[in-house]
């Protein structure tokens, strides 16, 4: 019998590209899961709203009884027999929700992993209501096994339930994506980038801000912004800095693109700059995608970014534009810019890749089914 996983997630709208790490990072794990052979289930989540009216939390509140009702039909009149039910969940506001999707879950008699995407675990487990350290907690504590994108939460986890099974299960390359060997920079000048969302909390102001301190030193230096402008207004101030700097001729700005299209960005760079302050920050893509390409991380200590960078050098102690324009400046006067490059890429290729990440997975997901045997047999 094939082992069986009903997996309930927020894919996005399968016509457009993914908005998110959550909705990048939940297809590729629907597609490792496929490619080891399992029976997949889906059980979608509803697509986000983007506003936050009235209307659209009452739409919001009707989409999630809905997906309640529907979650509870097919997991009802579903095989329990080698099957898991995975639910990809992001706390927070949306901790209640969860709550009563693994209580269902329970109830229903699966097996149930709770995997947490994204971050701010313990911030809002140590700065929320008690309420809803009592729902988190729940929920843990119900949930058979946790699945994690940084290993940062398991002191949190063990704090509630002891000895509870944790799987650190980090976002990856793509092997279509990854180049397959170190990708050489030019010597002749130094290539900043930002790529992401122009957001006011991804701070992309700060990148312009450092940019200029390092333009005043260095007159081979450049930057480029890629992304999508999801908030018009943070934008249009972007615009007007990037206008307003001394060096506008050696700032240019991309619309967000296709993955292909981001390699050609990628490809000779040398820093990646990437001062988020976004509490929910999890394990960045765009960090772990431009550390493949060679591309030196500089970021700010929020989510996962220390781990993944592995190089306390290279994190802010403050989000400043001064901060980041000493890290890179230290780097560039140092003469380590090839050294620290070749870095990058080899701790991806170690770490990081799809492979890796893959066969993490599968052995994992093979030791839950055995699990789940020897619990129905006993």
């Amino acid at each position: 019998m094939t082992p069986r996983i009903y997996f309930f997630a927020n894919f996005g709208n399968w016509n457009r590209q993914p908005y998110g790490g959550g909705e990048i990072g939940n297809r590729r794990t629907l597609g490792m899961m496929r490619q080891a052979g399992y029976d997949v289930h889906l059980i979608e989540k509803y697509n986000r709203v983007y506003k936050h009216t009235r209307t659209d939390t009452i739409i919001i509140s009707c989409l999630m009884i809905w997906d309640i009702v529907k979650f509870f039909c097919i997991l009802l009149f579903g095989r329990r027999k080698n099957s898991l039910v995975h639910i990809v969940g992001f706390y927070g506001s949306t901790i209640y929700f969860e709550r009563i999707l693994v209580g269902i879950s329970h109830l229903l008699g699966y097996q149930t992993v709770y995997e947490m995407r994204g971050g701010g675990a313990v911030f809002h487990y140590q700065n929320d209501s008690e309420r809803y350290r009592h729902w988190f907690a729940a929920t843990i504590r119900q949930a058979d096994y946790i699945f994690s994108q940084g290993q940062e939460n398991k002191s949190l986890i063990d704090s509630i339930d002891q000895g509870k099974h944790f799987f650190y299960y980090p976002n990856c390359v793509m092997r279509d994506f990854c180049p397959k060997e170190y990708p050489s920079k030019p010597t002749n000048r130094i290539n900043l980038l930002y790529f992401g969302r122009v957001a006011k909390r991804k701070n992309v102001d700060v990148v312009v801000d450092a940019f200029n301190l390092l333009a005043a030193k260095y007159s081979n230096i450049y930057l480029d912004i890629v992304g999508n402008c999801t908030e018009p207004t943070y934008a249009e101030e972007i615009k007007r800095r990037i206008s307003a700097s001394e060096f506008t001729n050696r700032i240019t700005m991309h619309p967000a693109c296709s993955h292909d299209r981001l390699k050609e960005h990628l490809a000779d760079k040398h820093f990646y700059i990437f001062p988020t302050s976004e509490p929910r920050e999890g394990h960045s893509n765009a960090l772990t995608e431009g550390m493949a390409w060679g591309l030196i991380p500089v970021a700010t200590d929020i989510g996962f970014n220390r781990a993944i960078v592995g190089d306390d050098m290279l994190i802010v102690k403050q989000l400043s534009a001064k901060a980041f324009d000493d890290i890179v400046a230290n780097v560039v006067d140092s003469g380590k810019i090839q050294e620290q490059s070749e870095r990058a890429y080899h701790r991806i290729q170690s770490n990081y890749t799809e492979d890796i990440v893959y066969n993490r997975l599968k052995e994992e997901y093979n030791t839950l089914f055995s699990l789940c045997h020897t619990t129905r047999e006993s």
